[in-house]
């Protein structure tokens, strides 16, 4: 279980910390720009390398030079979490990725983690901690990434794997429906009893069979040479549709962005093979009040079935926040000099007079984020 996460020199981070209360449920809330989602991409980096067959070559491929992750002007730059694993046997641990920049102006990666003062760490580009204690790798190993987008949750789809999934963007939710409706029942009901509590016009989840476009690669010779081209073809995969209150099996793209965001959502919740970890970034979207509300509720509820999942998200809803507690959430903004700094809720000297007088999302919309920095000297 995640309990705190340092960034040091990471994007608009200089040096901020968060500490995650115990209830497993966390909200990310400031300004555009102010760091939420560079906080989520942190951390899912580091879960990324604990993945097997996992170095920095393969996550960091496109990213050889890491300037652009790093603080303006900074030679270091480092991602640090810990927490524990099981709560009768204990184990308290610690994992990092960092990156330093040499005098040749070349960047160097390592990869490092400690267990019960036991201590690991693997450098260079083919480092990793996909070899790390059991502890780390059930924390961080099954962690979800999603910035869902509407129109690829409604797109028919295909897919080739046996256990399919949803994607960071929402591809594949069809077929990953598909799968469920067939190998999970209990939990392909869930998800539809889930949907229809928080869009309480959904009746039923239905997939059916739609032509999908996929692109296969193929090779020709011309010469002796063999020579790659990119081949269009039609096959057969899924499409959802949705029994409304207003008509029935309607397809997924005609219906509304809030009801799609909230279906991929439970999906990734409820898969059978559910992550101890998710990251979400803006859960808001397209939902009115009443259902962001409905939303939370249900988040709880499935945090309290299963003893290992930890959600964090990112949000602008005060409806959201109004369902969480002070200690749940995290308050980020820019220093005049443009890092981000990071305070709790419940740090603010006028706490215990909130709680008596508004809700929380009131007391955090009343109060907005000027008060994290008061005080910070710039640098």
């Amino acid at each position: 279980m995640l309990e705190k996460l340092i960034l040091e020199n990471f994007k608009s981070h200089k040096s901020t910390e968060l500490n995650f209360d115990s209830s497993r449920l966390h909200g990310l809330v400031g300004k555009n720009s102010a760091g939420k989602t560079s906080v989520l991409q942190a951390l899912h980096n580091l879960s990324r390398l604990t993945g097997q067959n996992s170095s920095f070559a393969r996550i960091f491929q496109y990213e050889r030079s890491p300037n652009f992750i790093t603080t303006v002007g900074k030679t270091d730059m480092s991602v640090t979490a810990s927490g524990f694993w099981g709560y009768n046997n204990r184990q308290n641990w610690q994992a990092a990725y960092a990156w330093k920049q040499d005098n040749n102006d070349k960047w160097y990666p390592t990869a490092s983690c400690n267990i019960d003062e036991k201590e690991y760490s693997e450098q260079g580009w083919t480092g990793s901690l996909s070899n790390s204690p059991d502890a780390i790798r059930n924390s961080l190993k099954y962690a979800v990434y999603l910035k869902l987008v509407a129109s690829n949750l409604a797109k028919p789809a295909y897919s080739d794997e046996v256990t399919t999934r949803v994607e960071f963007d929402g591809s594949g939710l069809a077929p990953t429906l598909d799968f469920l409706r067939d190998e999970a029942p209990d939990k392909f009901q869930l998800i539809e009893e889930m949907l229809s509590r928080i869009v309480p016009n959904v009746r039923k989840i239905g997939i059916r069979r739609a032509k999908v476009p996929v692109i296969r690669q193929r090779l020709i010779e011309v010469d002796g040479r063999s020579i790659s081209y990119d081949e269009t073809q039609e096959i057969t995969g899924q499409e959802i549709v949705l029994d409304m209150n207003t008509g029935e099996r309607i397809p997924a793209h005609a219906i509304s962005e809030g009801t799609m965001l909230t279906l991929g959502l439970l999906t990734v919740l409820m898969n059978p093979n559910q992550p101890n970890l998710v990251l979400l970034d803006d859960i808001e979207q397209g939902l009115h009040p009443q259902a962001q509300r409905q939303l939370m509720t249900v988040f709880k509820e499935i945090i309290a079935q299963t003893s290992n999942l930890q959600i964090i998200f990112s949000t602008h809803s005060p409806y959201i926040i109004d369902e969480i507690s002070h200690s749940q959430v995290h308050i980020l903004n820019n220093s005049n000099s443009g890092f981000t700094i990071a305070k709790r809720l419940d740090e603010h000297p006028d706490v215990e007079w909130a709680k008596e007088t508004l809700t929380t999302g009131e007391f955090w919309d009343a109060e907005g984020e000027d008060w994290v920095v008061e005080g910070e000297v710039s640098a």
